[in-house]
């Protein structure tokens, strides 16, 4: 209908076949691809070990590259305006997963001056590495960096910084999703379970499972929960537990995760606690604030929260408020919901008369509109064109006319604002030897525009307006030879 509505076609059986072929490419290049990506972090991982992380207590390391890839292949230096993966042996990185982003940051080379210790503050960056992404691969991170300074070769010593801002703003987003997916839980009923989320320094992202939009009275009532946790300021505690005694404790896990005999539980006392791997805040007081952007369905039985915390939540909610202000100035009131509705109201009000006003219109015409009708060897045929009436009002005249003739072929047009609208319409009785979507496609083309559609009613249309008079006078002929 959209296609029609814009006098396209669609090739469906084409767009199908192009579609499968194109699957099947893409399902052999990611085989290929995967397989190969796979087999160098195996080899690497084989070769240097896994990196350390110490990201959970400190933002800063001193490290050693242990491995440079580009391109996909292992290389020993990488110089200024290369993009490459740096393995490292230990990291303040954190490596994307579970959900959770991976960190950016800087990776400097220092000329160490006094040969003093890793806390000389005499270090000066010789070579600098902007750290666009973390990703974690087998037990390696990869961190993938453009090198805005100088080189970098296998075994030099560089020191590491994560983004403080952006991993804050993360932490605040991945703590406020464990509160709440428990918000949710009591709010919803304990059939809610976690099915997906994304946590990244702008927003957070919550799959759960359930069968109904949320109502206005619900998301309230989860939004009330979670900032009353954040306001208590309650100090979220990280613990690393053999599984089974976690499980036992009652914590949440995720079915269909794989954990290994030890895990990290993070718990808010009294409200909340999950089996997870990522960056959280020290304390729930420091989310700030917590707002629910939107709710929806993302599949069957599989609904999607997108959420907002500290800053960015302050900021969104102070833009509504400057932009609920705005609304008042323009509609000069100090109640601009009252005035919308209003206003909405007679928006409804004006269009309806409108209408009315056009099918009365159409209506008044319809005896010169008839006039109009010829018998081409015993079939009623009509061509006719009324300026200023959209497509649905074309449809609407159409209607009425194959009521008032019975039997019949009709082809209309209406041009508005240098557009012209067309529509084809064939009885029932006639369609057997008259194709409507054949009709309108052959006269659309000879107004130098496209059209088509079903056996019983096409639409179609054209910028050409010059020809359209004569494009309509063909209809005649047409259905003559047909």
């Amino acid at each position: 209908d959209i296609a029609m509505d814009n006098h396209l076609q669609v090739d469906e059986e084409g767009f199908h076949k192009e579609m499968e072929t194109q699957r099947e490419r893409a399902r052999a290049s990611w085989v290929g691809e995967e397989e190969a990506i796979a087999s160098i972090y195996k080899e690497l991982l084989a070769e240097i070990g896994e990196t350390e992380f110490s990201g959970y207590d400190t933002l800063s390391t001193h490290s050693v590259i242990k491995a440079i890839v580009k391109d996909g292949k292992v290389v020993n230096e990488a110089t200024e305006g290369d993009e490459v993966e740096l393995f490292l042996d230990k990291t303040p990185f954190y490596g994307e997963s579970g959900g959770q982003v991976g960190d950016r940051g800087v990776i400097q080379k220092t000329e160490d001056r006094t040969q003093n210790s890793e806390e000389d503050s005499s270090l000066t960056p010789s070579c600098v590495a902007w750290v666009k992404e973390t990703k974690k691969e087998l037990g390696l991170h990869a961190h993938v960096v453009k090198i805005k300074k100088g080189s970098f070769k296998v075994w030099d010593r560089v020191s590491c910084s994560v983004d403080k801002e952006q991993r804050s703003a993360t932490a605040r987003n991945h703590t406020a999703t464990h509160l709440l997916h428990t918000a949710l839980r009591s709010v919803l009923g304990e059939h809610v379970k976690q099915a997906g989320s994304l946590v990244s320094p702008e927003r957070m992202r919550f799959d759960f499972t359930h069968f109904y939009p949320m109502e206005e009275r619900e998301r309230l009532a989860i939004e009330d929960i979670v900032n009353g946790k954040v306001i208590e300021n309650i100090g979220v505690d990280t613990e690393v537990m053999d599984i089974q005694d976690a499980l036992r404790s009652g914590v949440t896990a995720l079915f269909g995760e794989k954990y290994g005999e030890s895990v990290r539980v993070v718990k808010v006392p009294g409200f909340s606690s999950e089996l997870c791997g990522g960056t959280h805040c020290k304390g729930t007081g420091d989310i700030g604030l917590f707002v629910i952007l939107s709710e929806g369905s993302v599949a069957s039985g599989i609904r999607r929260i997108e959420a907002l915390t500290g800053k960015a939540a302050f900021e969104h909610l102070r833009a509504r408020t400057v932009e609920l202000s705005r609304i008042s100035e323009i509609l000069r009131t100090d109640k601009p919901l009252e005035r919308v509705e209003k206003l909405v109201g007679d928006l409804k009000d004006m269009s309806r008369e409108v209408d009315s006003l056009k099918s009365r219109v159409a209506s008044g015409s319809l005896s010169s509109i008839m006039e109009a009708v010829r018998e081409v060897n015993g079939v009623k045929v009509l061509a006719y064109r009324m300026d200023n009436l959209e497509l649905k009002d074309l449809r609407n005249l159409a209607d009425t006319i194959r009521d008032k003739m019975g039997s019949g072929i009709i082809v209309l047009s209406s041009v508005s604002e240098g557009q012209a609208s067309m529509l084809s319409s064939v009885t029932g009785d006639l369609i057997p030897k008259f194709h409507a979507g054949n009709i309108l496609k052959e006269v659309a083309a000879l107004a130098g525009g496209r059209g088509g559609g079903k056996p019983e009613m096409a639409q179609g249309g054209t910028k050409e307006i010059e020809k359209l008079d004569t494009a309509l006078e063909s209809v005649y002929d047409l259905v003559k030879k047909q």
